[in-house]
Order: structure tokens, then C-alpha cells, then sequence
């Protein structure tokens, strides 16, 4: 059976008086991608960003890794996690200075960080955009170079946030094959918050329904470690 990367028990976060998140039980396993979907307001992206250690909840407990959160560093913690946003946020610097930003603060020479980057420019067809600016390139090729800073920094666990939304079907489509294909091979625990229920289907094992706060139900779309805590508890 697969170790829970990242549980939450009898979390609530509260925001100005009113209760973002009621989350009594969840766990996310080791090598399994999940979806969380639902309406706006829902608290998909709350969810997400208290996953990913970016925001504290009001009461309950988070383990990560097997350690409760203030056990460890915040700053090692957020070193083994990785996060994608719907709208990429690039330097005003070349494709290469910014995917191997994240080495470079982390001190790695500059042939190390060069060995690292490139397989994955070339893994996410961007290898011939290394010189130009970031800021110039299409919505999907700034998608594929916020992948590539992301995975080059081999985390254990990926978020995604709507990557897809700003993308043209055609565009979107060919991203998500790509990059659905890329996660499976490499193994990597992924949670993507989407609205679109063929991207959930495509990409993930489980989806996890949310509404005012809470995560109503579940659907299963593959059996790759489609066993969670949360079905135990239900």
C-alpha cells in the first residue's frame, strides 16, 4: 500500500467570519494524480494552497511527508513541492534563465543546472525557444516553460491550477496529451484543480467533487492507486 504524502485531518480554514474549508479527513498517496473540481467559490484553490504549504489553515492538522508541518522547515518542506499557475508568471529573461531560476537559488553550478534543464526543454519541445525572451512567447509555450521550471526541480509533488484554462482548444489539447504522458512516466504525485471534466479524466486517477468548503464526493477514473484515505473514512 502506498504512504500518504500529504494528510489533513479536522482542518477548517476561516477567512473574514466565514469557513473556507471543512475538511475532517483526506490523504493524498504516493504516485497518485487527483483532480479537485467543483463551482467557483467552492474552495478548490484553498484546498490547493494548503496542500502545497502556501496557506495556513485556522485549526487542524496538515502532515507532510509524515511530519506535521511545524516539525520541519517551511522552507525544505516547499523544496520538495512544485506549483504550476493558471497564468504564468515569467522573468523578463530568456526561456533558459527562467526555468533554471529555481537551481540557481537552490546554488547549483552552472554545467549542473545546464545537465538538469535541458532534458526537460527537450522533453516539453521548447529546447529552440532557450534564447528568447519568456515574456514574448505564446500562452502555450509559456505553459510548457512553467512545466519545465517546475519538473526541474524534481519535486515529489506537482499542482496545477487550471494550467489549461488560457489556452486555445487546439493549443490545449496537444499540452494536455503531453503533459499527461510526461507525469505518468516520471511517477509524480499530481493535484490539479480543473473545470473541465475530459482534462480530470484524461489526467488523473480520482476526482474529488467540492462544494461550500467540504469534498462531497469522488469518481474514480483509473485504477492506477485509485484507493484513498478518504473513501475509508466515507
Amino acid at each position: 500500500m502506498s504512504k500518504a504524502i500529504i494528510e489533513i485531518k479536522d482542518m477548517t480554514l476561516v477567512l473574514g467570519g466565514r469557513t473556507i474549508l471543512n475538511i475532517p479527513h483526506f490523504a493524498l498517496l504516493e504516485g497518485q494524480s487527483i483532480s479537485l473540481m467543483g463551482p467557483n467559490g467552492a474552495g478548490k484553490s484553498s484546498l490547493m494552497l494548503v496542500m502545497a504549504a502556501l496557506l495556513e489553515p485556522t485549526s487542524g492538522t496538515v502532515v507532510y511527508f509524515g511530519k506535521q508541518a511545524h516539525e520541519q522547515s517551511l522552507l525544505n518542506l516547499r523544496r520538495r513541492m512544485a506549483m504550476v499557475f493558471q497564468k504564468p508568471m515569467m522573468l523578463d529573461s530568456s526561456v533558459m534563465e527562467n526555468v533554471e531560476m529555481g537551481l540557481k537559488f537552490r546554488g547549483l553550478s552552472r554545467r549542473a543546472r545546464e545537465r538538469q534543464v535541458t532534458p526537460w526543454l527537450e522533453r516539453l519541445g521548447i529546447n529552440h525557444l532557450v534564447r528568447q525572451r519568456a515574456r514574448s512567447l505564446s500562452g502555450g509555450e509559456a505553459q510548457r516553460v512553467a512545466i519545465a521550471q517546475a519538473l526541474v526541480l524534481q519535486p515529489e509533488v506537482i499542482f496545477l491550477d487550471e494550467p489549461f484554462s488560457n489556452l486555445d482548444k487546439g493549443t490545449r489539447d496537444e499540452f494536455k496529451q503531453d503533459i499527461g504522458s510526461l507525469l505518468r512516466e516520471n511517477s509524480i504525485t499530481t493535484v490539479m484543480v480543473t473545470h473541465h471534466i475530459r482534462e480530470a479524466t484524461d489526467l488523473t486517477d480520482i476526482i474529488y467533487y467540492m462544494e461550500d468548503g467540504e469534498i462531497i464526493s469522488r469518481q474514480v477514473t483509473s485504477d492506477y492507486l485509485a484507493v484513498d484515505e478518504f473513501s475509508r473514512q466515507g
